[in-house]
């Protein structure tokens, strides 16, 4: 790990005194009785022996500035906080009911407000893992979208919601720092009520959206405050958000177009990209050290189906329909989750022992392009599972030219291996090759199929990019797989 001198941890010992002499303690309510909870999963928590309630934070929240000039390296000097303004935002928390399953760690999201709300996405992908791991998760509704943007809080829930208020996203990142702060010492209800004194580590996070906003407050912000542990960024792109922002949201510091994650940090920072993020990300790429980490995943998409049906646990109510091509082709469906959760056991044994994840291989890129096996469509390099290295169809992340309106450039494309009797095949529209691959010809019979599969799961867990309790769920897919293959259309 790079280390930064005595003088220069003197100088950020001193700014932190700052910033905490400064704040105001947020305290801490209940919402009033008044309407459903938002983003709840209540039948599905309850189920698995977990509380779910929502707590108001509230207080005085800090804006940030800029020192000197922001370069690429993440190297950045941020001012100690300047004006002030109060806020009220909504934490989201979940918990184990017995207090002995809970296993001291807190994951803390960042609430993704890209449909002008507040989503748990990462609570999504990784809930079975956060469960059957006995973590504390709390949601922080950080940005002011998600209170009043179209669909907001104050919109779907005005008698619930009403109370709350957002001065703009400049007092994000204190906001952030302060839920943090208050999860371990409350002035209120304790958002984890009988854990609290359970609790060991935090542990930041974000997705897309809220990736952005973690580059900054890792580069920029978490230096002066240390309030979290370890830091999980997932689906970034190459650059961070903005540290200010003005009445417009406009930003008001200038940041670099891409930014790489400082190096001299003590926290470790693990970063996730999935197969749509990194021609955006490319430039932004850095060798993983030991205060960060990356994993390139292939054949997964920045929003899949386990996604987009809240990891498993609600039909999938939306098509991604191409206006002109009138082609549905299918979103993808890929293995993201599974190398998801491997990524998260990592990250919390190298917060615990100092023991670094697996390097994974980078994706394989020509310019701003995957590159791909001819063969099959998939992509080359990145880290690897069974679906791409025994595959039964193609798994992209890129969903053009397939469209689709809203997100639908997100959600990638599917394309099952069935003698090209689908209505996108062989067109532009098609990620697969042209004639597809016949499953009897590359395995023989069903048999051998499974045998190599199962060759490549256990490569795959060997390497530290799944994890054994996921054996059962990942084989029977491999079972359910359809050899029955129809003539060419």
């Amino acid at each position: 790990m790079i280390l930064i001198g005595m003088a220069a941890w003197a100088l950020v010992s001193s700014r932190l005194a700052e910033v905490r002499a400064a704040a105001d303690t947020p305290s801490i309510s209940l919402p009033p009785d008044a309407g459903p909870m938002a983003t709840s999963r209540a039948a599905e928590l309850k189920a698995a022996d977990y509380v779910e309630r929502e707590l108001f934070l509230e207080g005085s929240a800090a804006s940030y500035s800029s020192r000197d000039d922001w370069t690429s390296d993440g190297f950045w000097t941020a001012a100690v906080p300047g004006a002030r303004a109060p806020y009220k935002v909504r934490m989201l928390v979940r918990y184990p009911v017995q207090p002995a399953r809970f296993n001291g760690l807190v994951f803390v999201e960042w609430l993704n407000v890209s449909g002008q709300t507040e989503a748990d996405p990462n609570f999504s992908l990784l809930h079975v893992e956060l469960i059957r791991s006995g973590y504390a998760y709390v949601g922080v509704g950080a940005q002011a979208v998600g209170v009043n943007g179209t669909s907001g809080l104050k919109k779907i829930n005005g008698a619930r919601y009403g109370s709350l208020q957002h001065p703009g996203d400049s007092y994000s990142y204190d906001i952030y720092s302060q839920a943090g702060q208050a999860i371990r010492t409350p002035k209120g209800p304790a958002p984890l009520g009988p854990l609290t004194s359970r609790i060991s580590r935090l542990i930041a996070a974000g997705e897309s959206q809220s990736a952005s906003r973690m580059v900054t407050y890792v580069n920029a912000v978490h230096p002066l405050v240390n309030v979290y542990d370890g830091f999980f960024i997932h689906s970034r792109g190459g650059g961070p958000a903005p540290l200010a922002q003005d009445a417009q949201n406009k930003p008001t510091v200038p940041l670099p177009a891409l930014s790489r994650i400082r190096r001299d940090l003590r926290t470790p920072v693990f970063q996730v990209q999935a197969e749509t993020d990194v021609p955006n990300f490319v430039a932004a790429r850095q060798l993983d050290d030991d205060a960060v980490h990356t994993w390139e995943l292939a054949g997964t998409a920045h929003a899949d189906r386990y996604l987009l049906t809240g990891g498993g646990t609600r039909p999938l109510a939306m098509t991604c329909t191409d206006s002109e091509t009138k082609l549905n082709v299918p979103v993808n469906d890929g293995p993201m989750t599974y190398s998801l959760r491997a990524a998260l056991r990592h990250l919390r044994r190298w917060i615990e022992t100092g023991t670094p994840p697996p390097t994974g291989r980078e994706l394989s890129v020509e310019g701003r392009q995957i590159k791909r096996d001819p063969a099959t469509g998939l992509a080359l390099g990145g880290v690897r599972t069974p679906h791409v290295d025994v595959p039964v169809r193609t798994l992209s992340g890129v969903r053009e030219p397939a469209g689709g309106g809203g997100f639908c450039r997100l959600f990638g494309r599917t394309d099952e291996w069935n003698g090209n009797t689908d209505a996108w095949d062989g067109t532009p529209a098609d990620p697969s090759p042209t004639p597809e691959p016949v499953l009897s010809t590359l395995y023989g019979s069903p048999s051998v199929y499974r045998a190599r599969f199962d060759e490549a799961l256990e490569r795959a867990i060997t390497n530290g990019f799944l994890l054994g309790e996921d054996v059962a769920a990942i084989r029977a897919e491999a079972a359910a797989v359809h050899w029955e293959e129809p003539r060419a259309r």
